[in-house]
């Protein structure tokens, strides 16, 4: 039999040579990964809990007991939490049993942070180890809520859902407009959604809704939430709105009904001056489509289109068109992204081909009229961009844009109601520090009525 020869050093270099270029390309690939996290999670300095009223909270949880440091970051890019972690010091087997602990723990199924989400690792680096302890990891789901990890002796993780004691105030936010409303209010504290709450008060000047006139004078009170140590959270919701402008004036305060539970505003006579609902769900578009029976653009057949269709680009803001209960949102044949809405006394609407829904919008949610709910798209059944709106009284369609709306209510009607609606609107009016004899002639002048008459079909 025939000897096999020994492989020369050449020969033994050519046979590895392909495979020690895959190494080198593997940790060449490793290496970039590496610094690409480095370049996505940034170290800063832990938030300050000064006492400024919007300062930014500290979301830390309460250190674990043998922390000696603590590393703050921030994820700019979307990267998974034990990546994160690793990054920040922690070593590959604490920074998946941690990661695994807060998937455990967190509200929704996705296991990566968010881009924009802050969180803390705690160190223990006592024992001298290299890379140090993982005691802890702290990340702020939303204002209000933390997801905490805490390490038990035994080495494992533990993760709960830590939810902050809150406090409500309410804080004024007055002045004149100079570039536009909404920069006024956010200067102040307030949101762009505050703006948009305000300027849906008063319909009869279109012009509020693009940011209104310099000089127009505005008075707005907005709930503010902080946590047990005085901590800015979020702002809430404005709970109160006047407007002295060129074309529209007057005061609305937002109150609750114990027998409704469905938040809608009133002057402070306890009177909802308005119609009952909107006809028109997406401002200043046109109507492509009424009620009636329609050939169907797709199908051919002559059949009832049970709405109204509103023209407008992908991405107009869809607005709810009254206050009432989120009972319904999804994907539905036909409709495609649709949201449905239960009112009082017997009505619904529905807005369906949507593009999406508004952040935050889930069903079991009260909305409030003029609320942005979604946003104009092409979805389902549709031929191009545009809202398609029903109105259901008694579980019968009706057409929106000729029925007979009721007006709001008037609480003065119902003496526990108005008592409860008076000693509110008084608490806000002690928070503006203005005299009733003020108020009420800012809403008498004679030359701008305090809301306009219900529109006709």
């Amino acid at each position: 039999m025939a000897q096999q020869k020994p492989q020369t050093a050449a020969a033994v270099r050519r046979l590895e040579s392909p495979y020690r270029w895959l190494e080198r390309f593997g940790a060449l690939a490793v290496i970039a990964v590496m610094a690409g996290l480095f370049l996505m999670v940034r170290a800063e300095p832990s938030p300050d809990s000064g006492s400024s009223a919007f300062a930014v909270t500290d979301f830390r949880m309460d250190a674990p007991a043998d922390v000696t440091s603590a590393r703050t970051g921030r994820i700019t890019a979307n990267v998974a939490t034990a990546d994160a972690l690793e990054v920040l010091g922690a070593s590959a087997a604490d920074a998946s049993a941690a990661a695994a602990a807060l998937r455990e723990a967190a509200p929704t199924r996705n296991a990566r942070l968010r881009p924009g989400s802050n969180f803390i690792a705690y160190f223990d680096d006592s024992t001298g180890e290299q890379p140090p302890i993982l005691a802890g990891v702290s990340i702020r789901i939303d204002p209000k809520t933390t997801l905490a990890a805490t390490r038990r002796e035994d080495g494992t993780f533990f993760a709960s859902l830590l939810a902050a004691k809150t406090t409500t105030a309410l804080h004024r936010i007055s002045g004149v407009i100079d570039t536009n409303l909404a920069d006024a209010i956010h200067a102040e504290g307030g949101t762009r959604g505050h703006a948009e709450t305000f300027a849906s008060l008063f319909p009869e000047d279109p012009e509020l809704a693009h940011g209104g006139r310099k000089g127009e004078r505005f008075d707005v009170v907005i709930e503010m939430i902080a946590d047990e140590r005085g901590n800015f959270l979020e702002a809430g919701d404005l709970v109160f709105a006047a407007f002295n402008g060129q074309k529209a004036a007057g005061s609305w305060y937002r109150f609750t009904p114990e027998d409704s539970g469905m938040p809608e505003f009133f002057n402070r006579n306890g009177v909802a001056g308005d119609e009952f609902l909107v006809r028109d769900p997406v401002r200043g578009a046109d109507i492509s489509s009424g009620f009636g029976n329609r050939i169907h653009p797709i199908t051919g057949d002559m059949l009832l289109h049970a709405g109204v269709d509103f023209r407008a680009p992908v991405g107009t803001p869809i607005r709810a068109a009254g206050s009432g209960l989120i009972t319904d949102m999804r994907w539905g044949d036909g409709y495609g992204w649709f949201v449905r809405i239960q009112h009082e006394r017997g009505f619904e609407t529905v807005y369906a081909h949507m593009s999406a829904f508004a952040d935050g919008l889930t069903p079991g949610r009260t909305v409030m009229r003029g609320d942005v709910i979604g946003y104009v798209g092409s979805t389902g059944s549709s031929t191009g961009a545009h809202l398609h709106y029903e109105v259901l009284r008694n579980g019968s369609y009706v057409n929106p844009m000729t029925l007979e709306l009721p007006t709001g209510r008037d609480l003065s009607r119902n003496a526990s109601l108005f008592a409860a609606f008076k000693a509110q609107r008084d608490a806000i009016d002690a928070v503006r520090g203005a005299a009733r004899e003020e108020i009420q002639l800012a809403e008498q002048r004679a030359d701008i009525p305090a809301r306009p008459p219900a529109r006709l079909p």
